[in-house]
């Protein structure tokens, strides 16, 4: 029988993975150490908890993603083991924005209340971040919506702001004059609460169309087409 949910949630460096095993049971989390030149730990995490909890791939029922933004190759591998767990386990998929990620941490961890709207900034980038306008309801983040904010923005975010650490200081400003600055942090257990209430209402994502969600590309490939003479994005 098929009612396990696996998510995962690396889109920072350090990042976690989290199992419900069962439809009424609860969560179980695992931190994923950094991935270096020479490992990749995010299937063995995933193997170690799945065997912990006597989970066989059949009985995935469903596989969420934290997909962005975030770090570049760490969304890659994220999308890249979701994807190929979908196809090869035929369970369902789930995309799941890190900003959602965000704001459901913040409510486990009791920094923002279970109604209450906010705005989530990462991506922090040259005085511009990928702002997600958030609501909450019950409990459960859903985008109002979302897009890559300059400096002059700032009047126009709905407070509190949860950031991560580049946050541009026009942002500070304004956080800290209208309704408060809050550091970003992210918990695969926030990232599979939430897929969990996306699948509740039909949602789903196809493999095929899983994708990273990047709001500018990354500086490796813009370094690499400015060596080899390329335009950006050809």
């Amino acid at each position: 029988m098929r009612e396990s949910i696996l998510a995962i949630e690396i889109s920072q460096r350090v990042g976690s993975i989290a199992l419900r095993p069962r439809a009424e049971g609860g969560i179980s989390e695992m931190e994923v150490p950094a991935s270096d030149d020479a490992n990749d730990h995010l299937m063995a995490c995933i193997d170690e908890l799945c065997r912990q909890h006597g989970v066989a791939p059949a009985g995935l029922a469903a596989i969420a993603v934290s997909c962005g933004p975030g770090a570049f190759t760490g969304l890659r591998v994220a999308c890249a083991t979701a994807k190929a767990i979908a196809d090869v386990t035929g369970c369902g998929l789930v995309a799941v924005p890190s900003a959602l990620v965000v704001a459901r941490t913040a409510v486990r961890t009791g920094h923002l209340g279970a109604e209450e709207s906010c705005t989530v900034a990462l991506a922090s980038k040259a005085g511009t971040a990928w702002c997600t306008h958030i609501s909450m309801v019950q409990g459960m983040p859903q985008v109002l919506s979302a897009g890559l904010c300059a400096e002059s923005d700032a009047e126009s975010i709905t407070f509190p702001l949860f950031g991560d650490a580049q946050v541009p200081p026009g942002f500070v400003r304004a956080a800290l004059e209208r309704g408060g600055l809050q550091p970003a942090n992210w918990s695969a257990a926030a990232c599979l609460e939430v897929a969990e209430a996306l699948l509740g209402a039909g949602e789903r994502t196809d493999p095929l169309h899983l994708a990273p969600l990047y709001p500018r590309p990354a500086e490796a490939v813009t370094l690499w087409e400015t060596r080899h003479g390329l335009s950006p994005g050809k």
